[in-house]
């Protein structure tokens, strides 16, 4: 197939799939055609925005040849710039002008702004495009409690009193607390607001500055994290590769209950025990040194870890078991720019004697050396996506000990947006609405579902004009059909699970089952599985990711609906991700289901934001979470059974209290990691038996970012390292792996095809 031309970002994002055309001579004059001038009449560059306004858009254009160019030549659209990235904000539209709504729910940041654009094409194929930009009208929000510096809510995003903020006048905006919650060694219980009861409450930013204080009064002392003793090994044991070590620990809480104690090796969870007396066994599988800890946790998820004590580790039969140790001195981690050919460079020590070092990239082994200085070049960055990469050295003695890697984090420059071998391609095309989840049938078909409703059918590549199924719901904000799945047993069954908004009654997501026949769904045979609460006004965080397990059961991703009380409890669905069986009831070996109620039994894992995507490992059962971030962090979970993840009290890597931190974090800005995103969707397991991209491949997490267009991957292999993988310039909002091997990638309106 053929390749796919990559714009650089300011061109693609300005002319959203247009291309410029080059100067034509009119084949019916010899005199040099000239370019249209198209003008934005309204908006003006002077206007100021607000949410709930309509902006009317008057566009004009006229040309040298032609004179003036009727709608049918000129096109327009409307771009929202947030910070440094941009969303789609008004699709491209066909005419002289029309009339723009701004809602007033999503982005009510200062930090924004709209801008217009206008595009005229003259019979001679030459274009003109132009621009104006509508800033918002700006006011002050203040949240305030009594006693000050207690932590209460904006939008679901949890605040520190006193917060002030600056924000688009119009806007819905969404204030709750925290309660009770723990300052210093006293519990406080929210009273109320001073002008309202209520704990949350919605309001319409207005022009003049508002200022809302929480009340709390304090009800006793804060919950006393629980003591623990690491018992067993003792401190610079040795231990055996192979033989199983016992891990033991005492544990109490002055104030409540242990409920579990978690025990670590180099920081990975390696067993928990419930009861005392608190204990599990671990094998080591390697000599070295390991750094044992353990962490309890009590009945209100307070948590403390001991200080870590090492052990060493050697192999049976004796002899020389002591590793050599390597340091990897060029290049620096947190090199930046590298291009070209680069020099490796380490230095390496033993008791005996070194007698190889090995080189690598992305863990990866290119090179090695057997006598000192020890280095090796890498030929060329070229052959590697533009982005973050590792580089590393490891040494081995006589004996066959091998050091651990030792590795520097870099980032390679340029814009090559592919490994060398790979290619991109336009797989399907034609996608309306706004696309927001895909799946592969069992029997090869893509199933693409479309945020207003509908759920395409895309087979070999052509997608079917007839829908497969249209859903009566809200495309509101980040509502709308966000979710589909097949049944494991799809060719008996021919079921379909959708996850959608529903418009039906007040809004409110829902979990339905069609049977398929063909390429579309059977009339009537829509079976509605789960219905969830009623969603609050602010239309954002529904999550919707949906995919089964190796154990049968389908696990579907629900955000927090903006409600900050709900990631945490028990008593909502909202903020978890729950489990299901096939026909909507709740497998009885969840983890909360014996001390909840209702649909709140489904709980399998709780503190989520929005995880939009997730997936699941087929062969291992593993899953990975993508919980998009607020202002600073994105992360990758790892699925755990009764797992609390944190939000909203922690964002991206924590050592809190009763709180799984992320398997990989990135941050909004590349200092200090060197990785930078906006928002992590996109989900993919690439599976172990599959050939495609070849067997450095198998088993890892390939994942993307919305906004800078971006698809890295979590080596399986190396301790889910992240490398970059590919550079597209556009709106990602899914990807998946397909029966091909080949990487499927959801953008804007269409879906795009890398392989190998």
């Amino acid at each position: 197939m053929t390749s796919v031309p990559v714009l650089p970002r300011s061109a693609a994002l300005a002319l959203l799939a247009f291309s410029l055309s080059a100067c034509a001579e009119s084949p019916a004059s010899s005199q040099v055609n000239q370019p249209p001038v198209v003008t934005i009449a309204t908006p003006l560059a002077s206007a100021l925005f607000a949410g709930g306004d309509t902006i009317d858009v008057a566009v004009t254009a006229t040309d040298p040849e032609q004179g003036e160019l009727n709608g049918t030549a000129i096109s327009w659209w409307v771009v929202l710039h947030h910070d440094d990235h941009v969303h789609p904000f008004f699709p491209l539209t066909q005419g002289n002008g029309g009339r723009v709504g701004v809602p007033r729910l999503g982005h009510p940041e200062s930090s924004i702004f709209l801008r217009f654009y206008a595009r005229a094409v003259d019979a001679g194929g030459l274009a003109d495009t132009a621009s104006v930009d509508v800033h918002p009208r700006l006011t002050t929000l203040t949240l305030a409690s009594e006693p000050s510096g207690l932590q209460v809510t904006l939008d679901g995003q949890p605040r520190l009193t006193p917060y002030v903020e600056t924000t688009v006048v119009g806007m819905e905006r969404e204030v709750g607390v925290v309660s009770p919650q723990d300052r210093g060694l006293t519990r406080f219980l929210f009273l109320g607001w001073q002008d309202a009861a209520t704990a949350t409450r919605t309001l319409v930013t207005s022009t003049e500055p508002l200022t809302l204080t929480a009340v709390f009064d304090s009800v006793g002392p804060a919950n006393a994290a629980p003591a623990v003793t690491l018992t067993a090994p003792a401190p610079g044991a040795t231990v055996t590769v192979g033989v199983p070590v016992a891990l033991s620990a005492d544990a109490s809480d002055a104030d409540g209950t242990v409920v579990e104690v978690r025990f670590e090796v180099d920081g990975a969870v390696v067993g928990t025990s419930t009861s005392a007396p608190f204990g599990v066994e671990w094998t080591p599988n390697a000599p070295g040194t390991f750094r044992i800890a353990a962490r309890a946790v009590d009945n209100e998820g307070a948590s403390r870890r001991t200080e870590p004590i090492e052990v060493l580790a050697q192999a049976s039969g004796g002899g020389d078991v002591i590793a050599p140790t390597v340091t990897l001195l060029s290049p620096l981690d947190g090199a930046t720019g590298l291009l070209g050919a680069v020099m490796l460079e380490a230095s390496a020590t033993d008791n005996v004697g070194v007698s190889l070092v090995e080189f690598a990239v992305d863990d990866s082994t290119f090179a090695s050396a057997v006598s000192p200085p020890y280095s090796a070049t890498l030929p060329s960055t070229g052959d590697f996506t533009s982005g973050v990469h590792v580089l590393s050295a490891r040494a081995r003695d006589a004996a066959g000990n091998w050091s651990p890697w030792a590795r520097a984090t870099v980032r390679f420059g340029g814009n090559v947006t592919l490994p060398a071998g790979f290619s991109r391609s336009v797989y399907a095309s034609g996608l309306g609405s706004t696309p927001t989840a895909m799946a592969f049938a069992p029997d090869g078909r893509l199933f693409v579902a479309e945020q207003g409703g509908a759920l395409r059918v895309v087979v070999n590549g052509a997608l079917l004009t007839t829908p497969f199924i249209t859903v009566p719901t809200v495309a509101e904000g980040e509502r709308g059909l966000l979710g589909v799945a097949f049944d494991p047993d799809y060719a008996a069954t021919n079921w379909v699970y959708l996850y959608y908004t529903s418009s039906v009654g007040e809004p409110h997501n829902v979990l339905v089952r069609v049977t398929a026949d063909g390429n579309t769904a059977v009339p009537g045979s829509t079976v509605t599985l789960v219905e969830f609460p009623t969603l609050p006004a602010s239309g954002r965080h529904n999550g919707g990711a949906m995919q089964f397990g190796p154990d049968g059961k389908l696990y579907v991703a629900v955000g927090d609906a903006t409600i900050p009380t709900a990631p945490p409890s028990l008593e909502s669905p909202f903020g978890k991700m729950l489990r299901f069986e096939r026909n909507g009831a709740i497998p009885t070996d969840n983890p909360f289901y014996a001390i909840t109620t209702g649909l709140n039994r489904a709980i399998w894992a709780r503190g989520l934001r929005n995880p939009y995507t997730f997936a699941i490992d087929p062969t291992t059962g593993r899953m990975h979470i993508n919980d998009v971030g607020e202002s600073t962090w994105e992360e990758i979970n790892l699925g755990r059974a009764g797992a609390d993840y944190g939000w909203p009290s922690t964002e991206g890597p924590t050592d809190a209290p009763g709180v799984d931190s992320p398997l990989f974090a990135y941050r909004h800005s590349a200092s200090p990691t060197l990785f930078e995103g906006v928002a992590v969707v996109g989900a993919g397991f690439y599976p172990r038996d599959v050939v495609n991209f070849g067997p450095a491949y198998a088993g890892d997490y390939f994942f993307g970012d919305y906004g800078l267009g971006w698809i890295y991957r979590l080596d399986a292999n190396a301790g889910w390292r992240a490398y970059a993988f590919a550079q597209l310039d556009a709106f990602i909002t899914g990807l998946t792996i397909g029966p091909d091997g080949a990487l499927y990638v959801l953008i804007e309106n269409r879906v795009e095809r890398l392989s190998r």
